[in-house]
């Protein structure tokens, strides 16, 4: 049995990075792991309605320290799909990957321990910050699980199992960028794990698409100050009282 039948892998891909597409296909086809491309969202392509359909601006003033950008807003819903997919065709545990990273050696790997990973909600593949675990569980060598107490804020890669699908699509609007709403998992009673050693690395000659679509940033950055301090009290008050998830 092929490696996608074992465990899907899906590539979040705009039409038009077809450089990154390119570089993903050559990285991914030189150790034999099969894909499957998930067209990606572009964010200034959607219609106002389309937007309001998955994206509330009123919670997102309530609960974030500034408003999404039309790339945050396309990224969020390029992974939902990601999401509805699995749901709707009851796949129990996929990798999912945007297009700008560098396939690690050890990454084919962590196909042998499938049976194991698909147990928890999400486990993050990569960290370009090198966040400190809370604890460790040994796994088959070279791996390691770990938690968090703060958790990346990157969805550059990673493993979900079917409920832990369920569970980011229970937020029925978004109001976060994706990664940072995986950061507030105990809102959705989701669990969120590391892989070390991380077998996936942000390719940073490549500009973020987000960034691209932002006039070269990655998010809006202005905000008021009371509404970036209630936010950043908030995350602070979830990373002093819990962890990720348990081991």
């Amino acid at each position: 049995m092929s490696i996608i039948k074992k465990c899907p892998v899906y590539v979040i891909n705009l039409d038009c990075a077809k450089d990154r597409m390119l570089s993903m296909d050559q990285q991914l086809s030189a150790i034999d792991v099969n894909y499957d491309r998930i067209p990606a969202i572009k964010g200034n392509s959607l219609t106002e309605t389309e937007i309001n359909i998955e994206y509330s601006a009123a919670l997102n003033k309530k609960h974030f320290r500034a408003d999404l950008s039309l790339g945050e807003i396309g990224c969020y819903i390029s992974h939902k799909n990601v999401w509805r997919k699995m749901v709707a065709e009851n796949i129990e545990f996929a990798v999912i990957l945007e297009d700008d990273m560098i396939i690690e050696k050890n990454f084919i790997k962590l196909f042998s321990l499938a049976e194991t990973l698909k147990k928890y909600d999400l486990i993050k593949l990569a960290d370009n910050r090198n966040h400190q675990a809370k604890k460790t569980s040994k796994l088959e060598q070279p791996f390691e699980l770990i938690n968090f107490t703060k958790i990346p804020n990157c969805a550059t890669g990673y493993t979900i199992s079917l409920a832990g699908a369920k569970k980011l699509l229970s937020r029925e609007l978004f109001y976060r960028p994706v990664d940072i709403d995986m950061q507030f998992c105990q809102e959705l009673g989701l669990s969120v794990y590391g892989l070390r050693p991380y077998p996936i690395n942000e390719n940073k000659s490549f500009t973020s698409d987000i960034t691209s679509l932002n006039g070269g940033f990655h998010g809006n950055k202005s905000t008021s100050f009371i509404r970036n301090a209630k936010y950043r009290l908030h995350l602070w008050y979830l990373r002093k009282m819990y962890v990720s998830g348990e081991l």
